[in-house]
């Protein structure tokens, strides 16, 4: 009965991350929901895991690979009281720390190699129906093959964690295998589709760490594999390529396929354009840098008065997450992450001097090359900032760290019901445990009462609106967007009243208003958004104080068009053409993401310089508007 019940709790468990991993997968990083959904599940395994450990003893790895996680993953805590803006470091420090969160998880868990055991198989089975959906992408609706993933980028990343232990998997003679339902077929047909898709996306990031994975896969387990296995998987990689390059042949209309993406490796500069001008551009911040950072989740704030024009990035990455998560949380986060890195290498080089048996062996290189393939990766894009890779760096680093550590290494730590009476064990664990529910489920309803507030602000419902943007503010005080979109509604309400000579209760909405823009600047005071309403406030009665404001919202962001057109406008209304031309010149060279506000400034410069006298820049804007209108038509059939 015993053993039936940890059984039990072994597939539970399993089912618990299976879960959170499938929420994550859904989080593209802007509906929170999902991110809670997930981090729901991780609680609940932290929850069995908690009551696990007042019950029983655990042989834990007491290691420096645990004492850095902990160190590092209490460095991330530590910095958010330093940070500019609090509650972007509270949400990231779960984000960006839930690899640590779940080495730890799977560290303190008692049966590891069964847990393991259940995991693996339903990680590899979500991934390849993530390639299944991204084939269908390419090859039906002809779009980018990302699957739920913002950047393709994000989705190789996610096979080569899979693809690798598979591989090392495939490669194993029959008896060493522990999923008998994984046969020769299974693992053939399914590895083919991974390829094909890694093929499919080119990504040449993703392309040179899986070679380097499997390079030290091969190179160091090449005693412990079936070389017939070795060459069937030359065969499958292979058959894949062929099937990728005829298929090009018949879609034209492709995107630059493999070979020519990995051609430009040949030539650096070329092949790093992008990410260089966006490190060029980080630079500055680098000298102006605090020894605690600029707090976690925060770059995106930070940066857009150094961005580059020429930057075609949304803004919010680096593409080097070591540069980004020294700059989010300083020198310290980065001498500690580089340390776990050392760690992992000392461990690894430890273990292969150990006598162990054949698929043992294997399976620790296997991990090792997909943990080096993920962190070579992460140079050129942002993979410790994807939760779903994140969740599962964290377990394969949990299940090495157990793989390579010596018994003798190993600690018992005994029961914690030898230190708490029940009662008080209860009360701390079942609170924290309450706590970070209650946090998770007031931050994903405000995020949903904000947006739903706003959509009912944009359709006129000003009252409904009013109300959910009020809920929003309750359940997450630190939150600094429902306070300027509120009040943005109560402007909104002001004019409304002025306009029927209700001046009295205009005033008291106008007063509102600024206090909840005050509000919103002590939380957050690198919103263009907040002076931008500001100014809208200020406009009619204070035109100075306006301008001041909106000149204050580009200095923000000088992408933030909002701004830019009110202050052209203000300029124009003064007579002061050339000064509007100017402030509108200014944002002429950045990238846009194609929208409405883009298409009213492009509409408003026409106009402007039309009335200046500059024909040929005023037909080539209309031009341009004219194809941009055609675009957004032909992608809304």
């Amino acid at each position: 009965m015993l053993l039936s019940n940890k059984i039990k709790l072994d597939i539970i468990t399993a089912g618990l991350f299976a879960l959170a991993l499938l929420a994550a997968l859904f989080f593209d990083g802007t509906d929170i929901r999902f991110f809670t959904l997930s981090y729901f599940f991780i609680v609940l395994l932290m929850a069995g895991i908690l009551s696990q450990r007042y019950q029983q003893a655990l042989e834990l790895p007491v290691n420096s690979l645990v004492i850095l996680a902990i160190t590092l993953l209490a460095w991330l805590g530590f910095s958010g009281f330093f940070a500019t803006v609090r509650y972007l470091a509270i949400i990231n420090f779960f984000w960006l720390g839930a690899f640590l969160l779940v080495f730890l998880l799977y560290s303190f868990y008692t049966r590891k190699t069964q847990l393991w055991k259940n995991i693996w198989p339903l990680i590899y089975a979500l991934v390849v129906l993530w390639a299944i959906y991204g084939l269908y992408q390419h090859y039906y609706l002809q779009q980018s093959a990302n699957a739920t993933f913002l950047n393709r980028n994000s989705l190789a990343a996610l096979i080569n964690l899979a693809l690798l232990p598979a591989s090392a998997y495939f490669l194993l003679p029959a008896e060493n295998r522990h999923w008998a339902f994984l046969n020769n077929r299974v693992l053939s047909l399914t590895l083919m589709i991974l390829f094909l898709c890694l093929f499919v996306i080119s990504g040449r990031g993703a392309s040179v760490s899986l070679l380097m994975g499997l390079a030290v896969l091969l190179v160091l387990g090449y005693r412990a594999i079936d070389k017939n296995r070795l060459i069937a998987l030359l065969i499958i990689l292979f058959i894949s390529y062929g099937l990728y390059f005829l298929s090009s042949q018949f879609m034209p209309a492709q995107p630059q396929g493999f070979a020519s993406r990995m051609v430009t490796l040949a030539d650096t500069a070329q092949a790093g354009h992008n990410r260089f001008i966006i490190w060029q551009s980080l630079l500055p911040l680098f000298d102006k840098l605090p020894w605690h950072g600029l707090g976690l989740g925060s770059l995106w704030l930070f940066w857009p008065p150094y961005r580059n024009p020429a930057d075609h990035s949304t803004g919010f990455y680096a593409h080097n997450d070591y540069m980004q998560v020294t700059l989010e949380a300083g020198y310290p986060a980065l001498i500690l992450l580089i340390g776990l890195f050392i760690a992992v290498l000392y461990s690894f080089i430890r273990a292969l001097k150990q006598q162990r048996p054949a698929n043992e062996r294997l399976e620790l290189i296997a991990l090792f090359s997909a943990l080096l393939a993920f962190s070579a990766h992460s140079m050129f894009t942002y993979n410790f900032y994807i939760l779903p890779l994140s969740l599962i760096v964290g377990l394969y680093l949990g299940r090495f760290n157990q793989l390579a550590t010596p018994v003798n290494l190993k600690r018992t730590i005994p029961a914690l019901k030898q230190y708490f009476s029940p009662i008080l064990y209860l009360i701390s664990a079942g609170g924290l445990v309450l706590i970070l529910l209650g946090y998770f489920s007031s931050v994903s309803l405000s995020a949903f009462y904000n947006l739903e507030a706003k959509k009912l602000f944009r359709e006129h419902h000003y009252q409904q609106a009013n109300a959910l943007f009020l809920r929003a503010q309750r359940l997450a005080p630190l939150m600094d967007s429902p306070l300027f979109n509120h009040a943005n509604l109560l402007r909104i309400g002001a004019e409304r009243l002025e306009s029927v000579s209700k001046q009295e209760k205009a005033q008291m909405l106008r007063q509102l208003a600024f206090s909840q823009l005050q509000k919103a600047e002590k939380l957050n005071p690198l919103r263009p958004q907040i002076p931008h309403i500001r100014g809208l406030l200020y406009r009619k009665s204070q035109p100075e104080k306006a301008k001041r404001a909106f000149t204050r919202a580009l200095q923000l962001d000088p992408r933030f068009l909002h701004a830019r057109i009110q202050l052209a406008e203000m300029l124009h209304d003064e007579h002061k053409l050339n000064r509007a031309m100017k402030a509108l010149y200014e944002g002429v060279n950045y990238n846009y993401p194609v929208n409405e506000v883009l298409l009213e400034y492009m509409q408003y410069f026409a106009r402007l310089a039309r009335e200046t006298g500059a024909l040929k820049f005023a037909n080539r804007l209309e031009r341009n508007i004219d194809r941009l209108n055609a675009s957004r038509k032909i992608q809304n059939r």
